[in-house]
């Protein structure tokens, strides 16, 4: 009897294996000497993706394991692609700065096809014109992910592009984008403290920068209230026409951080009123939050008075995100940790991993 020839698969089915193969990742780190760099290439070790080809920091790069040479963007980019073309894989930069110059290079790059992974927020905040120039310089298989612009590592933003992508109408988004000014909310409810005690405990705690008016003027939470108003579809929002409320109070704008933290507590009496007229409803809580009302075209920054069932009273010195959609009547909420180095890199990886997708 004879034996049967051993059976082989078809080109059409050895084609297909090749095609669903993960590609590897070619990537270069900026920033892997800060915070959230470092916690960057240890969630990288953890889950046994290879290590970077290229690392970067403000005045020297090493690619592919040589000798620390002078940054280079342009030379960069161009080592990425013949790196990634050698090894049939996808060339990615993930930028975990704050520098603008380095998203002065996001066209070039992503122009060529390289993706960009990125917790740089600015100038996703910055000028509309410029943002659109961004998004049109992309050029596929090319991908630009910035989730981490606005709640570190949780789901905010790819959450709202779902809920477009799968015919939900954005009607609004609330959100509670500080944790410093959650803490100082907190800590004012009730009279438990004054608003001057709430912040120096704050400083104190290191929830604050160095100088706390950097968090009580609402400025960053203004920038990720841009950066949620663009994704949920409007246009004509710029930061400097937006209506933004500081908790700065005007005299102390200017002074030195000592004078602003002396001069403050003149201003408590004036903040717990306000405090106490919310309150006078059970339940009701204020909050420090940003919101978009896509229906009305108008983005807020400052404190919000919030009744018993508002999804805020929940989070805690959380980030909580509310999202209104025509289908989502009752908000969908997301909630979680919204800074921290371990978070950020993590949500830097997790989009770093999506750049290995098709779609």
């Amino acid at each position: 009897m004879s034996s049967a020839a051993p059976s082989k698969a078809s080109p059409i089915a050895e084609k297909a294996k090749t095609s669903s193969e993960p590609k590897p990742l070619i990537i270069a780190v900026v920033g892997y000497t800060g915070g959230v760099g470092a916690c960057l290439l240890s969630a990288m070790e953890k889950i046994g993706l290879k290590k970077p080809y290229a690392l970067v920091r403000s005045s020297t790069m090493q690619i592919d394991g040589e000798a620390k040479i002078p940054v280079n963007f342009a030379d960069l980019g161009e080592r990425l692609l013949e790196a990634a073309k050698s090894q049939n894989g996808i060339p990615i930069i993930a930028d975990v700065t704050a520098s603008a110059d380095v998203q002065n290079e996001y066209k070039n790059w992503l122009s060529k096809g390289i993706s960009v992974a990125t917790a740089n927020k600015g100038i996703f905040a910055g000028e509309e014109s410029k943002y659109n120039e961004l998004l049109a310089s992309v050029v596929y298989p090319a991908k630009l992910l910035h989730e981490t612009t606005v709640g570190a590592g949780l789901p905010i933003l790819g959450t709202i592009s779902a809920l477009k992508s799968s015919s939900h109408s954005i009607v609004k988004v609330e959100g509670v984008l500080s944790g410093t000014l959650a803490y100082v909310l907190g800590a004012v409810a009730g009279g438990k403290m004054t608003l001057s005690e709430a912040v120096k405990n704050a400083k104190e705690l290191g929830y604050t920068e160095p100088d706390p008016r950097m968090d009580l003027n609402g400025m960053d939470v203004a920038r990720k209230a841009v950066i949620l108003a663009r994704l949920s579809g409007l246009t004509g929002i710029e930061l400097e026409k937006m209506d933004i409320e500081s908790l700065v109070p005007k005299a102390l704008e200017q002074c030195s951080v000592d004078d602003f933290m002396k001069g403050l507590p003149a201003y408590d009496e004036e903040f717990a009123a306000r405090v106490r007229v919310v309150e006078e409803t059970p339940g009701s809580r204020l909050h420090y939050a940003a919101k978009v009302d896509v229906d009305k075209k108008l983005v807020s920054v400052g404190p919000m008075a919030c009744d018993a069932s508002h999804p805020f009273n929940n989070a805690g010195p959380d980030n909580l995100i509310s999202i209104t959609t025509n289908f989502y009547t009752r908000p969908l909420v997301v909630q979680g940790a919204g800074a921290g180095g371990d978070v950020t890199a993590t949500g830097v990886l997790a989009d770093i991993l999506l750049c290995n997708n098709k779609s």
